[in-house]
């Protein structure tokens, strides 16, 4: 209410100002001495009272809403409102002038003259008053108008967040049973052969499942935190492969503090075990890499095994992955999936480097 009351007596200063120096001009223009009180007085008063009837329009305007379907009856009731609000406002215009010109020792036969051209005078005034009174309703309806879009544009662009947070926690969510399950069936093969190393398995899936659910409403955790989780996860996938697996990280110091998605490495690590490791019967290797270059973020994933071929199709893992990179960076981000020259394939994701 302060504040609408600031802007009120600030409109009606500005425009008082306007007419005033208009006036003020026009009678130095023609050689006439200066009335400072009907001149620039008067213009002062005809518009601070229009500020202190603004409220009630406002607030008249304010009880009925532009729409279709009553627009007609609303446009009536404005009109029928403001041909009482300007004749008023006139009145108390006048009955103001008509009091100041009386403090100010008028003579009987000016009083009386101003009496008998008031009723006149009221009447052309109010002409002037209406139209005054109309742009104050379209302004009051502009601004309702403007602040009502702004409302929506900004329940829209929470919605949305909303939204896009949602689909990024469910697409999260889904990484964790789907690599629950592939570490389960990995311990379920691993029992037929050597029981004493399943148990170390599952002593370290556990450790695995504790860290994985202090992070379950962490959609961002440092890359040193995501490469501490993929470590456990490699202990249990080179159990399971023993000298079949060799695994190289190779992480600048300056990535580590790196935000990054959670669980956004594992599932490249795991398609790269499945493709390059799981398929073949000798020993392989996957690589792990990670750099700053340029405010970017670099990270990548290759093996060593047969690489891409027309039969391949992404699962879970690449594809929940490849859509919450797109939900957290839209455009700014890379994922991409290449065949490297001497056989395997090479997994990149470049994000912007945000370390907080």
């Amino acid at each position: 209410m302060r504040k609408q009351w600031l802007i009120i007596i600030s409109c009606a200063t500005f425009l008082a100002l306007i007419y005033s120096a208009r006036t003020l001009f026009a009678t130095l223009s023609q050689g006439r001495p200066i009335d400072w009180v009907r001149q620039v007085g008067f213009e002062f008063m005809y518009w601070y009272v229009w500020a202190a009837f603004t409220p009630l329009v406002i607030w008249f305007a304010g009880r009925f809403e532009l729409q279709r379907t009553s627009w007609k009856r609303t446009l009536l009731a404005l009109i029928a409102f403001g041909l009482f609000i300007a004749p008023l406002q006139a009145v108390v215009e006048f009955s103001i002038a008509y009091g100041i010109d009386l403090l100010r020792g008028m003579s009987v036969d000016d009083m009386a003259r101003r009496r008998q051209v008031l009723p006149r005078a009221i009447g052309f005034e109010t002409f002037t008053n209406f139209i005054i009174y109309a742009l104050i309703v379209c302004g009051h309806y502009a601004y309702d108008y403007y602040r009502k879009y702004r409302e929506r544009e900004i329940r829209a662009v929470e919605l949305e967040g909303r939204l896009a947070q949602a689909e990024l926690q469910n697409l999260k969510m889904q990484l964790h049973p789907h690599f629950l399950f592939n570490t389960l069936n990995s311990i379920s093969v691993l029992m037929m052969r050597d029981v004493e190393l399943a148990n170390r398995m599952l002593i370290r899936l556990s450790d695995l499942l504790r860290i994985t659910l202090d992070s379950a409403g962490s959609q961002m955790v440092s890359l040193k935190q995501e490469l501490d989780f993929l470590r456990g996860y490699l202990e249990i996938e080179q159990t399971r492969f023993q000298d079949r697996l060799t695994v190289k990280i190779d992480v600048s110091a300056a990535a580590l503090d790196a935000r990054v998605p959670n669980l956004i490495l594992q599932p490249l690590v795991e398609n790269a075990i499945r493709h390059g490791i799981t398929i073949r019967t000798g020993a392989g290797l996957v690589q792990i890499r990670a750099a700053v270059e340029d405010g970017t973020l670099q990270m990548q994933v290759s093996d060593d095994g047969p690489g891409l071929d027309h039969a391949f199709k992404k699962g879970i893992g690449l594809t929940n992955t490849e859509a919450r990179l797109k939900q957290l960076y839209g455009a700014a981000h890379k994922f991409k999936l290449e065949n490297l020259p001497d056989g395997g394939l090479l997994v990149t994701i470049a994000v912007p480097y945000n370390d907080h």
